[in-house]
């Protein structure tokens, strides 16, 4: 049986906000040199965590990143909605290396004091724009270059 890091819940199920809001931020469009990233609200998943670098959500952040967290004052694997939250803030820079063959690019979102958040879309027919997104990881700062 895979490790649920104390988390209850299936994979797919939104984590709510620690504020309280609906979503973790929103993504505008984007459209730079012809590749368009759709718009969409942010969300937090339960997620899993399968093995190194493979996953995604609540589970897959704590199973990676828990040491580097805790450096930070994020002691358990309850308080990666409050990391998570305090990277994806309103004004905060959005960077996208454009490399999906697929047109299925990852925004990154950077938060320099903390660290960033990969993020993943998901075709939502319920949303505005057919998109949302998945906060896939979630880490300190690592070096990054701005596309």
């Amino acid at each position: 049986m895979a490790n649920e890091y104390g988390v209850v819940g299936s994979p797919n199920d939104n984590v709510a906000h620690p504020d309280g809001l609906e979503c973790y931020g929103r993504i505008p469009e984007i459209n730079s040199k012809g590749d368009i990233i759709p718009a969409g609200d942010i969300y937090l998943r339960k997620g899993r965590h399968t093995g190194p670098n493979r996953g995604f959500g609540v589970r897959h952040i704590w199973a990676e990143h828990s040491k580097e967290m805790e450096r930070f004052g994020y002691f358990s694997v309850d308080e990666v909605p409050n990391f998570v939250r305090d990277i994806i803030r309103p004004g905060v820079p959005i960077y996208c290396s454009f490399d999906s063959p697929a047109g299925k690019h990852r925004p990154t979102i950077l938060k320099t004091t903390i660290g960033l958040a990969i993020l993943e879309p998901r075709e939502d027919d319920q949303s505005e724009s057919g998109y949302i997104y998945v906060v896939v990881t979630a880490y300190t700062k690592k070096e990054l270059t701005a596309i």
